[in-house]
C-alpha cells in the first residue's frame, strides 16, 4: 500500500499532509483554482461588512450611494 496521492487535476504528486487537510490538488493546480475565485468585503452603511462574490451586487450597491462613482473590476 502506498501513501502517494495524485492531484485530481493533473495527476502529479500531492503531499500526504496536504491530502489529509482536504486538498485534492497539487500546489500548482490549487493556486490556479484559487486565482479563479474573486470576492471582496464591503462595508454597509450603519451596518456590518458583507462578503460579495457577485460583481453585479457590488455594482448595485455602489450605484445606490449619492455621488457614487462607477466601479470596474
Amino acid at each position: 500500500m502506498t501513501d502517494d496521492k495524485e492531484c485530481t487535476e493533473c495527476g502529479d504528486y500531492v503531499a500526504v499532509l496536504r491530502w489529509r487537510l482536504g486538498y485534492k490538488t497539487c500546489l500548482h493546480c490549487g493556486e490556479k483554482e484559487a486565482k479563479k475565485v474573486r470576492h471582496t468585503v464591503a462595508p454597509m452603511p450603519k451596518s456590518n461588512y458583507i462578503l460579495i462574490t457577485d460583481l453585479s451586487l457590488l455594482k448595485g450597491l455602489n450605484s445606490s450611494h449619492k455621488g457614487g462613482v462607477g466601479l470596474s473590476l
